[in-house]
């Protein structure tokens, strides 16, 4: 009987053993068309591929997944609405990438082409036409490493229009709520897989609430928050993982990961920074990165002008605000800190320098407004005349935003100012070569 027992126990020990599996995932988010590096020498989209090359030669069983908003945030983008990044991108051999809340930028339809040209699966489950089918004809993907089936699920904020995108762009699509469709997912794929993970582009705290509340995911890889997170995230057996923007940083998160209970049991994340002086570049990806960067530098590397000191992001807010009130002698500017990718800094300044600061192809809009629909954020604490008339200015974007917005007085202020005028990046290239820095 006692050996029996002991054989029963040696069986089950060794059936436990054999259910725990390694994993690494290598991972990015929020890229943001950074084909180059910055002057400071970080990122750059030659110099991440040979990071990941190196990475993968000792990462047996391994994934690369991308948390989305490839495009938008560099002149080859804008002016190639997007398109160049995942051509760039491609050589990284990515095995899922999510669609950020950029990708939408310049149309819905353009999201075809990036289909077409990244050579990976693009998903997102929640991104419906407008007769219910999947946009992107894929919500997930199921990836065997080493007889280790893997679920990859990606989804991104429901509430994409009016706060992350305009109607116009996003078109007569539909998108269905993020956490229920990851839901939905996992009861499809549970049998199919061994192994869930939420590839995902949402707000920070809907990020963490998939890790607390969706035990069905062992690991969420998430972007869209630019600050990325300091440690990982980690809750009962499951993990959350999210990095810095613009290619600086990769990431490598190696887990060991147990089948029959379906958790992570020991977990190690780190961030590697990515810059030229550690990794030099991948020559296919670099020659890709030169025949764009080529393309556009005639037309955004040119000396516009001079700035006497470095601005921080909120400095240069501060400053596309006067540039604003100046050339329209308006009585208020508002322009939102998001809509603000870049510094201005100190020295030379080349019109990509403005480019970097301003890729959105936003209006510069202003109107006469009533002093009892100027809202608080615009008008401070000064008190105005409830029947006066006063001049704002601001881009489209937020006009857009404001007309479908839930509040009725947001929503009538929006409808009282236009959604036309001239380009604010070329108003802010005229301001730099008529001194105004």
């Amino acid at each position: 009987m006692r050996l029996l027992l002991a054989l029963a126990l040696a069986a089950s020990w060794l059936d436990a053993q054999g259910s725990v599996v390694d994993l690494t995932i290598l991972h990015f988010n929020d890229f943001h068309s950074r084909l180059m590096p910055s002057p400071q020498g970080t990122g750059g989209a030659a110099h991440l591929a040979t990071a990941i090359r190196r990475e993968r030669a000792h990462c047996p069983r391994c994934l690369l997944l991308n948390a989305g908003d490839n495009v938008q945030g560099s002149p080859v983008s804008t002016v190639y609405r997007g398109l160049p990044v995942f051509e760039v991108l491609r050589p990284l051999k990515t095995d899922a990438f999510v669609l950020g809340n950029h990708e939408f930028d310049y149309g819905y339809e353009r999201i075809n082409d990036f289909l077409a040209a990244a050579g990976h699966p693009i998903l997102a489950a929640n991104f419906q036409t407008a007769e219910g089918r999947l946009f992107t004809e894929a919500g997930h993907v199921i990836i065997e490493r080493d007889g280790l089936r893997i679920g990859i699920v990606g989804v991104l904020m429901e509430d994409l229009v009016p706060g992350f995108t305009s109607a116009a762009k996003f078109g007569p699509n539909r998108m269905l709520p993020a956490l229920a469709t990851l839901k939905a997912e996992a009861a499809r794929l549970r049998d199919q897989t061994d192994l869930l993970i939420a590839l995902v582009h949402l707000q920070r705290e809907a990020c963490d609430e998939i890790v607390a509340t969706l035990p069905e995911y062992a690991i969420t890889i998430s972007g869209h928050d630019h600050g990325g997170k300091e440690n990982l995230f980690e809750v009962d057996g499951r993990v959350g993982a999210r990095l810095r923007a613009s290619g600086t940083e990769l990431g490598r998160l190696d887990v060991r990961y147990d089948q029959a209970s379906r958790k992570v049991i020991q977990a190690n994340w780190k961030k590697i920074p990515i810059t030229a002086r550690d990794f030099p570049p991948d020559p296919e990806v670099a020659a890709l990165v030169e025949k764009w960067e080529s393309k556009v530098r005639a037309v955004v590397d040119t000396p516009i002008g001079q700035s006497s000191a470095r601005l921080d992001r909120p400095g240069t807010r501060a400053w596309i605000e006067s540039v604003m009130l100046r050339k329209t002698g308006a009585d208020f500017a508002h322009m939102n800190q998001g809509g603000v990718r870049d510094i201005l800094p100190e020295g030379q300044i080349l019109a990509r320098h403005i480019w970097n600061i301003m890729p959105f192809d936003n209006a510069m809009v202003v109107a006469k407004v009533a002093g009892k629909k100027i809202p608080g954020f615009i008008r401070g604490a000064q008190t105005l005349d409830p029947e006066k008339l006063y001049s704002v200015v601001t881009i489209d974007f937020l006009v857009e935003a404001w007309r479908n917005a839930q509040d009725p007085a947001l929503q009538d202020f929006g409808r009282a100012l236009p959604l036309d005028g001239p380009m604010l990046r070329d108003v802010l290239i005229e301001a730099v070569r008529q001194g105004q820095p």
